[in-house]
């Protein structure tokens, strides 16, 4: 398997810091890390206090990043598209979930990172439309989104992080 540093390194960027690709890079290969030796039943329980699981974690990160960089840059998704009605913002956990493959999850969790920063560079970001997010923040060109989801996959990493604790 090919490193991600090493896709990442064959890469410059046009306008966005090669920094936030390779954080990226790394929140998302470190969260794989970190919740490699738990089981499957640990991956789907929801803990105590919380509305969902590890697997929708990981989902949402991955269909947040495609939502707001690819679909608002006019660009076909590079996940399932059931991905959106069982990750996107304000669903959680339901029956259909139990269908759902761990390891498909990680491969996009994985591929989708490899794709982004090539995507970037070639320019089939560029064409972006508006959106103003439920934090406040409008997003208007694709750094903003990029950056904006940095700060979303941090943000979900550390809720795993804490998920881990108690499953």
């Amino acid at each position: 398997m090919l490193h991600l540093t090493q896709i990442l390194n064959k890469n410059k960027l046009l306008n966005m810091d090669k920094f936030v690709f390779e954080a990226l890079a790394t929140i998302r290969t470190n969260t794989l890390k970190y919740i490699a030796s738990l089981s499957e039943k640990q991956l789907f329980t929801i803990p105590s206090g919380f509305n969902n699981n590890i697997v929708w974690q990981l989902g949402h990160m991955v269909t947040t990043q495609q939502l707001l960089c690819y679909h608002l840059s006019n660009n076909s998704l590079l996940i399932p598209q059931e991905y959106v009605s069982l990750f996107r913002k304000g669903t959680s956990p339901n029956d259909r979930m139990t269908q759902i493959n761990v390891e498909e999850i990680r491969h996009y969790f994985f591929e989708t990172t490899l794709q982004f920063m090539p995507d970037y560079n070639a320019g089939k970001l560029n064409e972006f439309t508006k959106y103003p997010t439920s934090m406040g923040v409008e997003l208007t060109t694709i750094e903003d989104a990029i950056t904006f989801n940095f700060g979303h996959e941090n943000l979900h990493f550390g809720v795993i992080m804490a998920m881990t604790k108690v499953v």
